[in-house]
């Protein structure tokens, strides 16, 4: 029985930990990776982005990685489902990495997710150490009343990040309490900034994998879509802060990089729930255009257009949208 139970503990030893990193629309789950790939944690990360958009941003807000890997178009849990199993099964015959670490889309199911690892050729491979969910507390009760995938990822999370609370006069109590509705049991820790110890994220003792429920169904996106803008076009900065104002409230989420006439170059620009910031940025690849990704119920693509084409530098005075 000595014998049986060593060789157990040596095969789950030996299987890649891996943690999902959920969260709604603009809940700053790229910020924390972005944290976790500039830290100094001493393991070699292997990581998986995906976006819900036929364009990808959130990897051009990343540094560059030998093991990063950007998935667009889709959503994990749904039809690039088969894509991810594929992806894993590259990567672990590729090898070369201690910890592997997926973002999922704002719309995903992450326990959909997690259950590709438990398919025949990945699940001795790999192993689910946590799923992490970072929570908006500035938009918390919106995001619950507009969309079913806020509820499931809080409901599933292992670790929830309370994030944002610096925009809230209470510090995020009234938002913890929403939360608490929903998940009663799993360590929250209230963040600005997805400022959390990263340690938290990248536990590797075999001893704490996840024990997964039952898999779930598929799911739609709460009548979610998304419609991208993209330009080789200059836009002019000072037109920026009035569009976003002018922005229809069917958008929840905008996220994008434009090259401005400015000083800065690059903006970053993220909109979540009315709520806007506009940063310089200089992008890894210098020679990718404008890109702008709306993401919302109902979006009128030709008023998205005309709002966009208004931000270029040589735009004509096309008129109310």
């Amino acid at each position: 029985m000595e014998c049986a139970s060593t060789a157990h503990f040596v095969t789950m030893e030996s299987r890649i930990p891996a943690t999902v990193v959920t969260g709604f629309l603009g809940s700053g789950k790229t910020t924390l990776l972005n944290r976790l790939l500039r830290s100094k944690t001493g393991l070699r990360l292997a990581v998986i982005v995906n976006e819900f958009g036929a364009v990808g941003v959130d990897g051009s807000l990343l540094p560059d990685g030998e093991m990063f890997v950007e998935l667009d178009n889709g959503c994990l849990c749904c039809a690039l489902n088969q894509d991810l199993e594929k992806l894993l099964r590259r990567l672990m015959g590729r090898g070369g990495f201690d910890h592997l670490v997926i973002e999922t889309t704002g719309l995903a199911d992450p326990l959909s997710v997690a259950w590709t690892f438990e398919r025949q050729g990945l699940h001795e491979g790999y192993r689910v150490d946590a799923i992490v969910a970072v929570v908006d507390g500035a938009n918390v009760s919106r995001a619950l009343a507009e969309s079913e995938e806020c509820q499931i990822q809080i409901e599933q999370a292992d670790m929830l990040v309370l994030n944002k609370i610096d925009l809230l006069d209470d510090g995020g109590a009234e938002a913890e309490l929403e939360v608490r509705k929903y998940n009663q049991t799993s360590p929250l820790m209230r963040a600005v900034h997805s400022d959390i110890p990263l340690s938290l994220l990248i536990e590797t003792d075999p001893r704490h994998s996840r024990a997964l429920p039952p898999a779930p169904r598929g799911h739609h996106h709460s009548g979610f879509e998304s419609w991208v803008f993209q330009t080789d076009e200059m836009i002019n900065v000072q037109r920026l802060e009035d569009f976003v104002f002018e922005v229809p409230a069917s958008v929840y989420r905008i996220k994008g990089l434009l090259r401005s006439d400015g000083p800065t170059g690059w903006n970053v620009i993220h909109v979540v729930a009315g709520r806007f910031d506009i940063s310089p940025f200089e992008p890894a690849k210098a020679s990718e255009g404008g890109r702008l990704v709306f993401i919302g119920k109902n979006l009128d693509a030709e008023a998205l257009r005309r709002l966009c084409l208004g931000l270029t530098i040589a735009a004509p005075d096309i008129g109310p949208v």
